[in-house]
């Protein structure tokens, strides 16, 4: 067997299990995603968080409150419970962040698994990430975090 040959068979052994597992693992978020949104909703999600957002920073259309926030460090974190279901997390990424531009915030880029999770970056007055997910039935979870 040629040199040139057997590396190919190598690099294609190696590569076909990790392709498998990346294939999985995509699987297993979707599958979590579609058990959570079936689920009944936890009675945490009516209770408002200590922590509210800054005066200067919009919430999430018909959410006004977070019901769970906390700190890593310099970053702050919410979770708000809004209407939705896995088939809308791309739209709903969408509309709040038409709302961050018209104040004038910059989306740097956004990320969408399907019926699992949709997120985006932005910049402006403040930096950060929201990450929309599946939280059970009819209700999607919108965890915002700020960094500045």
């Amino acid at each position: 067997m040629h040199r040139r040959t057997r590396g190919r068979i190598i690099a294609t052994t190696a590569i076909v299990p990790l392709v498998l597992m990346l294939a999985a693992c995509g699987n297993d978020d979707e599958k979590k995603a579609q058990a959570a949104a079936g689920q009944s909703c936890p009675s945490s999600i009516s209770g408002t968080a200590a922590d509210q957002l800054p005066s200067d920073f919009p919430p999430p259309e018909g959410a006004s409150a977070p019901y769970q926030s906390f700190n890593q460090g310099a970053t702050k974190v919410w979770y708000f419970a809004v209407d939705g279901d896995p088939d809308q997390l791309g739209d709903l990424r969408d509309s709040y962040d038409d709302v961050l531009k018209g104040k004038g915030y910059e989306i740097e880029g956004t990320d969408q698994e399907d019926g699992a999770e949709a997120e985006s970056e932005f910049k402006g007055p403040h930096t950060g990430t929201t990450n929309f997910r599946p939280l059970c039935q009819g209700k999607v979870t919108l965890r915002l975090k700020l960094e500045s």
